[in-house]
């Protein structure tokens, strides 16, 4: 639609945490009306599929205070500044689960709500490894690490039991053939 633009008229940013921003856009749509528009910043997060020698999936099942729940999950954090997502993906699975990343493979990079947010899930698969200097969680995570057969994932999956958007994709890329070198 050329000639037909979105212009960013102005930016106020409400809220800045370690975890994200959130800002307000002043925006003047291509019919000339001007509305506001609440957008959240994030640097992403790095997802992984962790798979045993014994083909079951490392999981976490932890508190999600948005959700005021539990859930299970794939192991995940925060990208950090100036760090790689390959490295953050290797990072969180050891310090959530006690398990190192072998073979850690990109997956897929997504936008995880192109409709509010910034935020990137960087998707990776790997070989788990058990390592004794893990876990080592961080003081707000208390985390229960749950293996479960690849096959019994996916039928999680598939009933509702697992809805964490990045651990639905992983999972089903996984499970489609997609395997951990």
């Amino acid at each position: 639609m050329a000639g037909r633009e979105w212009r960013t008229l102005g930016q106020d940013y409400l809220h800045r945490s370690p975890w994200f921003t959130f800002r307000l856009d002043r925006v003047a749509l291509p019919d000339g009306r001007v509305i506001e528009y609440g957008v959240m910043e994030s640097g992403g997060f790095a997802s992984v599929v962790p798979v045993t020698g014994e083909g079951e999936v490392v999981l976490v099942r932890q508190w999600r205070q948005p959700l005021k729940g539990f859930t299970l999950e794939l192991p995940s954090g925060a990208v950090d500044p100036g760090e790689e997502p390959r490295e953050a993906a290797g990072r969180e699975l050891l310090e959530e689960t006690g398990y190192r990343a072998e073979g850690l493979e990109h997956l897929v990079s997504v936008h995880t709500s192109t409709g509010r947010s910034t935020e990137v899930c960087h998707l990776f698969a790997c070989r788990a490894v058990r390592d004794g200097r893990g876990p080592h969680p961080e003081p707000t995570e208390f985390i229960e690490v749950v293996r479960v057969p690849l096959r019994e994932a996916l039928g999680l999956v598939l009933s509702g039991g697992i809805t964490d958007a990045a651990s639905v994709l992983g999972l089903l890329w996984v499970a489609g053939g997609r395997r951990p070198g």
